[in-house]
Parts: structure tokens; sequence; C-alpha cells
């Protein structure tokens, strides 16, 4: 009866993708894929970005037409030229994320949200710090079609995005989800044990985080040697007791090496992660993987990155352990690692591998349970590469309903020309918020309206105590049924039955030691680019202290067979 009632709930996806802002991929090394067509995506090889190990993004216009692509750090406009100005970025990790989204009141404006998991400078480690920017797209040179290129928004590069106490903070991953009342957005990074939940809406963003904890156990955890992936799925709609479900992954080198691995429950009329759905999922340990959701969020494909493994999960399904089953792949590798697995506009799912970088795989048939496959060589790249990162889809507003939150909170610099804020209940301004002469701002609110100190106010100003127009529908608390909690165990039976070999100290200054089961028949290093770096093994030990500074890959020979661990040289 449950799978029945969880079948019908998810049954009827909510579209959020626009045809038009997703219509472009820029991503990995100057590759570049267009999709206009459903059924017939076209390569590009105009692309200026080299991304390597840095997150990407890319949005076009409600038209399809091209606006900017980034790597997180550069961000090049429409005619492929840089924009002046440089975002603030750390050292790069398996699993980076950025995500772009659309100001709801102010089409020229675009946030770009860019976790940080740590800066290095002059030989030492100090903490990330994420933030985010604000390019305006009514601003820049005129392009070849008369209309502006973009540029950065004056004094909103690099904005440190606030945690607990108002502090900037670590991360790697971020996901955008729909707000309850279809005009809102929540901008969600995860850090550590805990989920922050950004509001967007038409007073912009709110730089103070509704806060989650989340379950899980990763005390050891640090983003200098360890790494971490999320995936969120599109609204379930119409489920009493959540909104969509969160894939997140946490990984790390050590002794031993582990990895950690939950799909969580979402609700996005409170933006907190909630107790209702829990799903726990073995892999081996330090085995990287990515993940997707299907269109309407039944079916989760989740590719492991030490092997070609790509499995389907039936996400209607509260049976334990959870229904799945190994896709079909069109190739004999024994190792394709997959770096990132990503859905388009259309609802097609493509992957990246790490070691077939000339071609995006794609999953055929994704909506059908245990009818789905991989094509590996699905898309040739002319030349191009993948690298680790695919760029996440673009969220849009729903400009056509009605808005009226419970509270408002401001606190940064007024963006919008003209516009009214209301809230049912309270309206305050902290941390320098300020209206520029000029600007016409309205504030209502059905209880108060608080002015806190620091608050400028140089425009045009009006407040009055006014309840919400009827007619906008007050958000009903949900009915919490029995919560869900389910497993799932994909670890290779190897790994089930013996320890794996494991690499420490990481990150390493000088030498390298290996922690294995059996003897060491071989060793190889290489570095991001796939490059062979010439080291030293002597027994057990790898002599890396002549390598640069950076991430580098070893693989090491066993009677057991081959394993990978990426390893960062201080």
């Amino acid at each position: 009866m449950r799978k029945i009632c969880l079948t019908a709930l998810l049954s009827f996806p909510l579209l959020l993708f626009s045809q038009g802002e997703n219509n472009h991929w820029y991503f990995g090394n100057n590759a570049a894929v267009k999709f206009a067509s459903p059924t017939t995506p076209t390569v590009l090889t105009d692309s200026n970005m080299s991304a390597d190990w840095n997150a990407v993004g890319s949005v076009s216009d409600s038209n399809g037409k091209l606006l900017f692509y980034t790597n997180g750090k550069s961000v090049w406009n429409r005619q492929h030229q840089l924009m002046s100005g440089t975002i603030l970025s750390g050292g790069t990790q398996a699993g980076m994320q950025l995500a772009i989204l659309k100001h709801p009141s102010n089409p020229a404006l675009y946030y770009v949200f860019d976790p940080v998991p740590f800066i290095y400078a002059g030989g030492s480690y100090s903490p990330g710090i994420s933030n985010y920017s604000i390019i305006d797209m009514s601003a820049g040179a005129l392009g070849t079609d008369g209309n502006p290129l973009g540029e950065f928004l004056p004094n909103n590069i690099s904005i440190p995005l606030t945690g607990p106490d108002e502090r900037s903070f670590s991360a790697l991953n971020v996901g955008v989800v729909q707000h309850a009342d279809k005009k809102s957005f929540w901008v969600l990074i995860p850090s550590k044990e805990k989920m922050y939940s950004y509001l967007v809406g038409n007073q912009g963003i709110v730089n103070y985080p509704v806060i989650s904890d989340m379950p899980f156990p990763i005390t050891n955890f640090s983003y200098t040697s360890g790494s971490a992936y999320m995936k969120v799925s599109p609204i379930l709609n119409n489920n009493p007791n959540f909104s969509n479900f969160v894939y997140l992954s946490y990984w790390g080198a050590g002794v031993p090496d582990w990895q950690k691995t939950r799909v969580l429950s979402f609700d996005n009329a409170t933006g907190k992660i909630t107790p209702n759905y829990v799903l726990d999922i073995d892999f081996d340990p330090q085995s990287s993987s990515s993940a997707e959701f299907n269109k309407d969020g039944s079916i989760m494909y989740v590719a492991n990155n030490s092997n070609s493994s790509t499995y389907a999960l039936d996400m209607t399904s509260t049976a334990n352990p959870v229904p799945n089953y190994l896709l079909p792949v069109n190739s004999s590798s024994p190792a394709l690692e997959a770096e990132d697995i990503q859905r388009n506009k259309y609802g097609d799912i493509y992957i990246g591998y790490g070691t077939n970088t000339d071609y995006l795989a794609k999953i055929i048939n994704p909506n059908v349970f245990n009818g789905a496959n991989v094509d590996v060589n699905n898309l040739y790249l002319q030349g191009r590469s993948t690298s680790h990162v695919l760029p996440k889809l673009n969220q849009i507003y729903e400009s056509n309903s009605a808005q009226c939150l419970q509270d408002i909170t401001l606190n940064s610099q007024e963006l919008n020309a003209a516009y009214t804020y209301q809230a049912s209940n309270t309206i305050k301004t902290e941390i320098a918020y300020s209206i520029d002469a000029g600007k016409d701002i309205t504030m209502k609110a059905g209880q108060s309206i608080t002015l806190l100190p620091d608050t400028s106010i140089n425009g045009k100003y009006y407040a009055t105590i006014e309840d919400c127009p009827s007619s906008v529908m007050k958000m009903m608390k949900k009915e919490r049924n029995q919560n869900v909690r389910v497993s799932l165990d994909l670890r290779t039976k190897k790994e089930v039955a013996s320890s794996k070999v494991s690499i420490y100290p990481n990150p390493v200054s000088d030498v390298l030691q290996i922690r294995a089961s059996s003897d060491i028949k071989n060793i190889s290093v290489t570095d991001i680019s796939g490059k062979m770096i010439n080291v030293k093994l002597d027994g057990d030990k790898v002599d890396v202290r002549n390598l640069p500074s950076g991430n580098y890959i070893l693989t090491i020979e066993t009677k057991e067979g081959k394993t990978t661990n990426k390893f960062i040289k201080k």
C-alpha cells in the first residue's frame, strides 16, 4: 500500500526548468553542448574555458541565447570574452559544484553561488570562504547584437555567505530548490553535518541561513583530504511529508579510508532537512559517487567513480533494501570512473567519465525502471574533454504566483529600483540594509516593521501595518506520517570481505605511505590532466617531495587488482 501511495505522489512532476535558460552546457576543457532539440544535441567548439577540477555553470536567456559561463573563478560572456573581475575560489576537490540563479524581481541580475572547500596559499591551508557574486546583464560593453555583454555588479563580487554567528564557512556543494510559495527559492549548501538553506525571493538573498542538523557521523571529515557530492531531486508533487530527496555523500582518505552516503528528505516550506526519509547507502571505502534523479524523482541513478557501475534505485518503494539493479553498459572497460551525472532540460541523463573524456555517456530510457542502460560513447565532443564536473540545471521563477511570506529579513544593499515587500507577520532590516537615492521601497507587514541600527534610507520609503491580501492562501502545516528508514549495500564482494588499499598522510609533504593487505606489485602517478609523473616506490613508501603542489592520482596494483586514490601534495 505504501508503494502505491508514493507512486501516486511522484507521478506528476513540476517543471521548473524552462526551455531556454538551460539550452547550453559549457564544461570541462573547452567542451560545450547546445540542447536546442530534444533529439539532436549540438556539440559546440567555441568555449574558451578550461575547468579541470573546478565547478562549472552556464546560463542562457528565456529564448535560449547564451548569456555567460563560468568555472567558479572567471566568467566568460556570450562572445567568449572574460568579464573583468575574479570570483574568490580555493582548492579544487572532486564533487565541487556551483549554482546560477536569476534574481526574481530584476531579470538583469544573476547570482553565482560558489562554495569554497579551502584556500591554499603560501604553503598552508586555511578554511574556505563560500560566497556569491552578482552578474548584471544590463551592464558592460555592447555585443555584436547591440545588447550589453554583462559585467559583475559593483561591490557584489565574492560576498561571503554567513553561517552560524555570521561566520564564513567551508563547503563543496550547492543545490537550488523552489520554495513552497512557488516564487522564492532555497539555496542549499551542506557543510559537514549542517545544511544551510538561504532564502532568495523578490527581496534578493537573505544572507542568514535556516540551519538543519543532518544525521551524518562524519567528525573525521576534512575539506583538505576529503570530498563530497550533493544532488537534489525535482519537487515530489503533493507529497504530504516532504518536498525533495537530497542525495549527499562524503568520503575521505585515512587509516582506514571511509565514505558515508545518505538520501535525506527536505521540506521546501521550512527550508529544513526532515526526519521523514533516510536511505543509507554503503559503497567501497573512499569510493566517490555521483547521482541524478529522473524527471519526476521516482528513480535515482548512482554512478561509482571506482568502477564502471551505475545503479538505478526505485525511490517510490519503502522496501528494505531498496529495489535496485545494475545498468548494462556497452563497454568492456572495468573502470570507466564516472565523475558526474546530470539531467538536461529534456530529462535526458548524461554521464562524464574520467577515463573516457572525449565523449558524454547517456542513460537510455531513464524513466523506465529495469529498462535503462548506459551508452558510453553517446556524444563525441569534437576533441574537447569532459573533465570532472557537468553544469547544473538552472531553475526559474514562476512569476504568476502570489507571494506573502510570514517573515522577511533584509540585510544587504537594496537592489530593486521600486518594490513592495509584504509579510503576514514581520519585516526586519539589519546588518547595513540600505536604500539608495532614487529608489522607491514600500514595506507592508501584518504585525511589525523593525529598522535596526545601521539601516540607511536615502531614497523614497513607505511603511505600513497591513494584512496580506485574502486571496493569498496561507501555507498549511503538513501532516507527518511514519518516518521511513531504509538501506542499500552496493559494496563489491571483495570490499565486503577484505580491506581496501589506503594511503596516508593526505595531504602529504614528502613521503606517502601505502597500506595494503597484500604485496604491492606496481604503482603509477598521474596529474589531473592525465600526464604520467615519475616517482620512486620503496617497499610501501612513495617519495613525492619533488612534486609540485597540487592534486594527483595514485594507482596501486596488488594481486586483488588495481586501486585508484587521489592525494594532495602540499
